[in-house]
């Protein structure tokens, strides 16, 4: 990567850890490092999409977006900096033409480039891919015909825990490669054309990506069934691999798309089980982490809370200072949270309202700081300040499980036979997990 992109990873790498408890990847190695690639990519969370994409990606991509988001001249900057590429949705009024989009493509394949659309062509609320368009066949096509060679296809599938939510979890799925030459040899017979002319060609392309992007992607019927299945998934894993392992969010999300497969009666088996137990363990206010770690051991839950207590004190200081240089942007956020809008647009305004409001707020702090003590207070101040704000972040979590393990302590003392209860039925829960997969 050139210093642009360098800089840009860095910039990303710090608001994705500052947007996400945890960011996974599953891609094969060096995948998306080199060589002309276009990757189609699932578009349930909006402007985070393209961040967490930089994030996982071997280099950083060449976003396809749409035009009128160049109307807003900050914004405008940003795209042209991060190389993006505007489309004309017809949606939007004005001209209808695309072909400056398709020649800025081609070039971009042509020059090796990793070029990375949202071929849904909208933001999707529902757990499942839309019915993608079929521009990114046009692209691929119209591409190798101009003379691209080695063109390769990719699916991109982001899994956000909570898209709606800060310090949630995310996996990105990246892989299922299509080679163009290879396909085009195989699906258009000689003679016919090979470019985006080919309607027959377009459509059946489109359809095999559609068909990758669903393995790559979240595909479920209703987000009842995606939570049921992907908690279910954490439970199953939990069990097979012992409860001091740490289970990724990849993993649930690998085992849920399989359990989603299953036929009806033992998915839903698997919905109904995971609904009762989790109810449950809401009621004794613990996670199912929580629960295999000796919920029924109250010496375990006090050194839970011990540990807790001592983490706690340790990152106070730190964290009053955060609270303190923090507090403005920290309540803007949980204002922006507070509005009564679609997850899909949330998962917008929330992340670069954070971030804005933030860069905003150390910025003046750093200002102070230079005005006050010199270089040397203002470099303290930008090495020190991420630091207090994840003090911040870390405390809140440590008295969200504090809190619940002082529940669950004082409730345990009298609702033993629950505990047998519950044991019970997260065994059931595991049990059809086994029948469905």
């Amino acid at each position: 990567m050139n210093r642009r992109e360098r800089t840009i990873r860095k910039i990303v790498a710090w608001a994705t850890a500052l947007l996400f408890h945890r960011v996974e990847v599953r891609q094969r190695h060096g995948l998306t490092a080199s060589g002309s690639q276009l990757a189609n990519s699932s578009h349930f969370g909006g402007f985070t999409d393209p961040l967490v994409l930089i994030r996982a990606m071997d280099r950083v991509p060449r976003f396809v977006a749409r035009d009128v988001i160049w109307n807003y001249p900050v914004v405008r900057n940003i795209l042209n900096w991060v190389g993006a590429i505007p489309v004309h949705k017809s949606d939007d009024g004005g001209p209808s033409s695309n072909d400056q989009m398709f020649r800025s493509t081609y070039e971009a394949l042509g020059e090796n480039d990793l070029v990375t659309i949202f071929p849904e062509g909208i933001t999707v609320d529902d757990p499942r891919i839309a019915h993608i368009k079929t521009g990114s066949a046009r692209i691929a096509l119209g591409a190798r015909a101009s003379g691209v060679e080695n063109i390769l296809l990719l699916s991109a599938g982001i899994h956000y825990e909570n898209k709606a939510a800060l310090r949630s979890k995310v996996f990105i799925d990246i892989g299922y490669p299509i080679d163009l030459d290879e396909w085009v040899s195989l699906h258009v017979a000689p003679g016919e054309p090979q470019d985006a002319s080919n309607r027959d060609a377009v459509v059946a392309l489109t359809t095999e990506m559609e068909q990758h992007l669903r393995w790559a992607a979240p595909d479920f019927e209703d987000w009842v069934t995606a939570r049921n299945l992907s908690a279910a998934s954490d439970v199953a894993l939990r069990q097979a691999l012992g409860s001091k392992a740490s289970i990724g969010h990849g993993d649930k999300e690998r085992l849920a798309r399989l359990l989603d497969e299953a036929s009806d009666e033992p998915k839903k088996a698997v919905v109904e089980t995971m609904e009762l137990y989790q109810t449950e363990i809401d009621a004794l206010g613990v996670s199912d982490e929580m629960f295999v770690a000796g919920l029924g051991t109250k010496w375990a839950f006090l050194w839970n809370i011990v540990k807790d207590i001592v983490i706690g004190l340790l990152l106070l200081p730190f964290a009053v200072i955060g609270i303190v240089v923090n507090a403005i942007p920290m309540a803007l956020v949980w204002l922006i949270g507070r509005l009564k809008v679609d997850d899909a647009v949330m998962a917008t305004i929330k992340p670069l309202g954070a971030i804005f409001v933030y860069v905003v707020t150390w910025g003046f702090w750093l200002w102070r700081a230079w005005a006050s003590g010199g270089v040397e207070i203002f470099a303290a101040m930008f090495i020190l300040m991420p630091f207090y704000l994840f003090a911040v972040i870390a405390l809140v979590e440590r008295i969200t499980l504090l809190a619940r393990g002082i529940r669950t302590l004082v409730r345990s003392r009298s609702i033993k036979d629950v505990y047998e209860q519950v044991h019970e039925d997260r065994k059931a829960v595991v049990e059809a997990v086994v029948l469905a997969a």
